[in-house]
């Protein structure tokens, strides 16, 4: 069972943009290609905690630097699927996943002609990858465990966002594109403490980027049927690390009792609907 995570720093969520409307009457598009790619393993030295990252960007240009697999499955095929890049787009369960999927690689590559981010972050580098890892993928949904997320019977408890106190985060879009300026107070996330305590402040969000940014630590997928639209101000104070009930493996639990009684929301373990990404074949990079 997938644990809840101690919290992390959330910006991870930000560090990481446009989709092509296509008429009924029109061709599909061709989707352009990298004219010339570089997968070379990576042999840093950079300590466990090291996470890789992304160079600097270049028009045309692609940079993953020491990077596992995983990652670039998760960057192509999830947050970048349809060539626009989407931060709140449910993460699926990997499976099928060889046991070197965490082995890290460095991947440069350099398009044919002009193309966005999105673009050679999604469907180029699901090409790139199909070509130099021989990867065969596919999706399914099951049904699996899930929480819901509803109103309270008592209501909800949450004030909704001010317009004009500061200005809402794109999720759409990546957060360095956003920030430019410093005369304009951008709404952000912020996690404190006090004492033992966790204190979680998310301003002018929805529910679904609370799902994401939040909630989706717990031990199943959660799925919103709040029915609520527009943005909020969300405060949580809760104490990680408490135990389970009866006897279970040691999991935040007092994330649920805070969520009703300071939010007025609840989680509710039921079935639904899963995504999965299923790995068919893959094979260690060939030679550049």
């Amino acid at each position: 069972m997938r644990r809840i995570r101690a919290f992390p720093e959330t910006a991870a969520l930000l560090a990481t943009a446009a989709a092509v409307a296509i008429g009924q009457t029109q061709s599909p598009a061709i989707t352009p290609k990298f004219e010339v790619a570089s997968v070379k393993p990576c042999r840093d030295d950079s300590g466990p905690g090291y996470r890789g990252g992304r160079g600097a960007p270049s028009p045309g240009r692609l940079d993953l630097v020491c990077q596992p697999l995983r990652v670039f499955i998760v960057r192509a095929y999830v947050y970048y699927r349809d060539g626009h890049f989407n931060i709140l787009q449910p993460l699926p369960e990997l499976q099928g996943a060889p046991d070197w999927i965490d082995d890290r690689y460095s991947i440069t590559a350099k398009a044919e002609g002009i193309a966005s981010e999105g673009m050679m972050d999604g469907p180029m580098l699901q090409a790139l990858l199909e070509d130099r890892f021989r990867l065969k993928i596919h999706r399914e949904t099951r049904e699996v465990p899930v929480y819901e997320l509803t109103v309270a019977k008592g209501g909800l408890k949450v004030p909704r966002f001010a317009a004009g106190s500061c200005t809402p985060i794109d999720w759409n879009r990546p957060l360095p594109d956003q920030i430019q300026s410093q005369a304009e107070k951008h709404c952000v996330d912020r996690v404190t403490g006090r004492g033992a305590n966790a204190i979680l402040q998310l301003d002018g969000i929805g529910v679904a980027a609370l799902i994401k940014i939040f909630l989706s630590r717990l031990d199943r997928p959660v799925i919103d049927k709040t029915g609520l639209t527009g943005l909020f101000d969300f405060h949580l104070e809760y104490a990680p690390g408490q135990a389970g009930p009866d006897g279970s493996d040691p999991v935040d639990m007092s994330i649920f009792s805070a969520l009703q009684q300071q939010l007025g929301l609840k989680l509710t373990p039921a079935k639904g609907p899963g995504e999965l990404l299923v790995i068919d074949h893959v094979e260690r990079p060939s030679e550049n």
